[in-house]
Parts: structure tokens; sequence; C-alpha cells
């Protein structure tokens, strides 16, 4: 069953947790993570306090929507109708319609948004949906794990049904990418790319600034022989999805810089240097790196 989520939940009881989780290392696994649900619902969510049945189950998973991408998926999913798709603002970015998003939740979006799209309890899950969850997890504040209560800002976790807002998913990375590098000049001198990144790239580590007239700053990246490409994490190998930046069981994501200049009075505790969340990205927030993974700027 669906639940609509509490707009706002009790800063005093996710405090302690939030403090904690913000901290997590990156790549140390999703117990202890953002998206371990037993830090941060009553304790009574699960009765065995385990992590993966939030989202999966071995046994009467969710098979009803046609998908092939359900892994063995324990969670209500969101109809697709009601999610509201990205709409390029520059109706030539896709070549006046050709590279429209048709399908908004392709790949693993889909499971995605059925805990961020701020309609269902994210503690929902067993065989039919019978454990309806707590809905403790805040929707409209957007405080499912600690997302919402960073210093990025309140409902960052909490993305909606109107994607129209957010960056697109579910359009053709590939063929986007073609169109608008035989559109542009002066790029990426490592690469080539003019303005988006072919896929068989790594993702952005570091930069150096570029003191020639006309040359683009280079960007350092990870090696793709050894380290996931761009094309690695397209759907389908070719379709950007959420799981294009994000690892969302925290194995390989990246970790991010500390914090330096959070306000000392935060009501959550999140105040001052500390280490900062590494929202399960593949790159670095810190000089935009995540965006300088495919955005050649």
């Amino acid at each position: 069953m669906k639940k609509v989520l509490a707009t706002m939940a009790a800063l005093g009881s996710l405090a302690a947790a939030g403090t904690a989780l913000a901290g997590i290392p990156a790549g140390t696994g999703v117990n202890g993570s953002l998206h371990d649900m037993t830090l941060v619902v009553d304790d009574t969510a699960d009765s065995m306090g385990r992590v993966c049945v939030y989202c999966h189950t071995p046994h009467h998973a969710v098979v009803t929507d046609g998908s092939a991408n359900l892994p063995l998926w324990n969670h209500a999913l969101t109809p697709d109708d009601q999610f509201t798709a990205y709409t390029w603002a520059t109706p030539n970015n896709s070549n006046d319609g050709e590279f429209d998003i048709v399908d908004p939740l392709a790949g693993p979006s889909r499971l995605c948004m059925s805990c961020h799209d701020g309609s269902i309890a994210v503690d929902e899950h067993g065989s039919a949906f019978a454990s309806a969850g707590s809905g403790r997890i805040a929707g409209s504040a957007g405080l499912i794990g600690n997302l919402g209560t960073t210093a990025d800002g309140i409902g960052r976790a909490n993305l909606t049904k109107d994607l129209s807002n957010t960056h697109p998913i579910g359009f053709d990375y590939n063929a986007i990418a073609a169109f608008r590098n035989s559109k542009s000049a002066n790029g990426d001198p490592t690469t080539g790319d003019t303005e988006i990144i072919t896929s068989s790239n790594g993702y952005a580590k570091d930069y150096a600034v570029s003191t020639t007239p006309g040359l683009y700053n280079t960007v350092d990246r990870f090696d793709a022989g050894s380290n996931k490409t761009i094309a690695d994490n397209l759907y389908g190998g070719n379709i950007m999805t959420c799981a294009t930046c994000h690892e969302v069981h925290n194995k390989e994501n990246i970790t991010q810089d500390n914090y330096t200049n959070g306000p000392a009075n935060r009501p959550d505790g999140l105040g001052g240097s500390q280490s900062a969340p590494n929202y399960f990205l593949y790159a670095r927030q810190t000089q935009s790196l995540i965006c300088l993974s495919c955005h050649v700027k």
C-alpha cells in the first residue's frame, strides 16, 4: 500500500543518526550508509533488522511492470504516468525533438524513484507490501537518511514526481553526445570532445587550468582500463539513468572533500568542518568534477 510521507520528521530524533550518516566513508558498503534504512526508521519496521530487504527480497518480488530490470524488487513502484519528464531548455539541444525523452524512468531510475518520489514510505517492504512502512522519514523535507539536512539544502532526496527541474535521465547519451559534439569546436584536448564527453571515457578526478588562449582546461580522468567508464553505467549501453552518476550501494563511489565553512549553529549538528556526504557519486562535487565527467565546460 502506498503511504504519503510525513511532511516533516522530528529533527531531534534524526539528528543523532543524521550526524553519523554524514561521515560514512565512501566505498564501505550499504550497511551504515545513507541507504541503510535501519538507522533512520522505527526499529520495528523490519522485525529482523535487515538492510537489503527494503529494496530486495529473495522470494515474492515485484514482477508486475513488464520490465526485465527488477532485481528481486521488494518495494512499491509509482505508476509511470504520474511523472513529468525533463524538457530541453533549448530545443536544438535535442535536435528539435529527435532526442526527446521517451521514458524518463528507463532502467534503474524506475526503482530509484519508488523511494525518491516523495509519496511512498521508504521503509515500506514485504510480501505484497503487507508491511506498509512507518512513513517516518519526511518526504517534503527530504529527510531520507540525512540527504536533506546537509549543507546542500533541504529536499535533495525528495525529487517528487516532477522531473522537469531535475537533471534529465532516460535519454540516449551517446546519440546526444554525437550530435552536440558535431555542432561545436574547441574542446577537451585529451578526448577531442567539444560538448559532451564520449561514454568510453572515465569519470573526472582532477583538472588543470589552461593558460593558453583558446585551449580548454585539461580534465584528468580515472583510467578506463581499471575503473568504470561512463558507458559502463549507461542502461543498455546508451541510456542515462540515476545510476550513471550514483552508485547506490556505497561500494564504488568516491570520497568527497570536507566542508570547512558550515554554520556553527545548525540544529542538526552538521555545522563547521565535517566529512561531506558522498551522495553515492562516482566523482567529487569539489571543482564540479561530477559535472565535468560528462560536460565539456
